[in-house]
């Protein structure tokens, strides 16, 4: 994992800069900038945001993410006893845009737009080709380049993970969050004849159903029952689970057909609680796909996940952008990480610099 030095040296962070500290709180703090490279590019972030899932599991005196509390043994690939593979401070971020504000390439000009997935920091740099494979089209928005480095690519990466056994069915997608969202309508835009979206949130199903999907309040008694009573037991044959909810992904086992496809794309965090395998998992034979963004489907790779995203941007069949999200200051983030904990409230948060 990356150190604060290692990031420093080598122009990853600059200015100010988001942090978790041993406490669990969040701050802002300011870096100096390295001297830039030749063949690299300085760019000033314009917006970053706040994932309300992965980066959340760092925040707070509760955090759950496993890199704090194991090892990962990398030749190994398995989470191991010892010292934990992250430390305080902890870096972090992965959706930004903004814009080139020094260059030492004669490809890149200065006031050049770009995405990445680069960290909650004022500046950052990179080498110039990446700058050049990862220009903002000008229709796009700063608030649609956020979503184009990484987030974007999650969710059609989880869609591809449905292997086209939704299209021309109804579909279903567990947890109204970014993710949630965002992979229901890309599921819509590949085929699927309609997408249901769960949550608990009513204001998260208002956003759903403003996007035409089709909401689906969580609170009720069955989900799973309701669902195979509208399209029989064999209607569903794909559901999506993205809210990380261990229960959440037990009623995704529920909801598909015989020998259905549940695709796993959320953050699971400590035991499995609700998650009852002896039930429709084993009586059904239930296929669970890892559809997580480190499990790239083979159909793609990052630049083209990347390029699908803006594809579908700017074809306006999936609203990036434009789902809802509020703006704190980078200073103030802080008051931004508190608010993502009131989930009936905030659906997102963006920093701006």
């Amino acid at each position: 994992m990356t150190t604060v030095d290692q990031a420093l040296a080598r122009g990853e962070i600059g200015g100010r800069t988001v942090q978790i500290v041993d406490t669990g709180d969040v701050e802002c703090r300011p870096y100096e900038l390295a001297p830039l490279q030749a063949g690299q590019v300085r760019v000033r972030t314009v917006r970053s945001a706040i994932s309300p899932g992965t980066e959340m599991t760092f925040y707070g005196q509760s955090a759950s993410n496993v890199h704090l509390h194991k090892a990962w043994n990398e030749e190994l690939r398995l989470f191991e006893g010892g010292k934990p593979s992250k430390d305080y401070p902890v870096l972090f971020g992965y959706r930004a845009a903004g814009e080139v504000v020094e260059s030492r390439s004669s490809d890149v000009p200065v006031g050049l737009r770009v995405y990445g997935n680069w960290r909650h920091t004022e500046f950052t740099s990179m080498p110039a080709e990446r700058a050049l494979s990862q220009v903002l089209p000008e229709a796009l928005s700063w608030d649609d380049g956020v979503d184009i480095g990484q987030m974007g690519p999650i969710c059609v990466n989880a869609v591809a993970f449905g292997d086209d056994e939704f299209r021309g069915a109804p579909a279903v997608t567990f947890g109204a969050g970014p993710v949630g969202l965002l992979t229901a309508q890309i599921a819509r835009a590949e085929g699927a004849e309609r997408v249901y979206v769960v949550d608990r949130i009513s204001s998260r199903l208002d956003i759903a159903s403003s996007l035409g999907l089709e909401p689906v309040d969580a609170n009720r008694d069955d989900i799973a029952a309701l669902l195979k009573r509208r399209h029989g037991s064999d209607g569903i044959p794909v559901a999506f689970e993205c809210s990380g909810s261990s229960a959440a992904l037990h009623e995704s086992i529920r909801a598909v057909k015989r020998r259905g496809l549940v695709v796993a794309v959320g953050f699971y965090q400590g035991d499995a609680l609700g998650l009852r395998l002896g039930e429709e998992f084993h009586h059904n034979g239930i296929r669970i796909a890892c559809g997580q963004i480190g499990n790239i489907h083979p159909s793609f790779d990052w630049p083209s996940l990347r390029a699908r995203v803006v594809e579908l941007a700017q074809s306006g069949r999936v609203m990036f952008g434009a789902l809802p999200r509020t703006f704190v200051r980078v200073e103030d983030v802080a008051a931004g990480m508190e608010a993502l904990t009131h989930r009936d409230k905030v659906l997102q948060v963006a920093l701006t610099y």
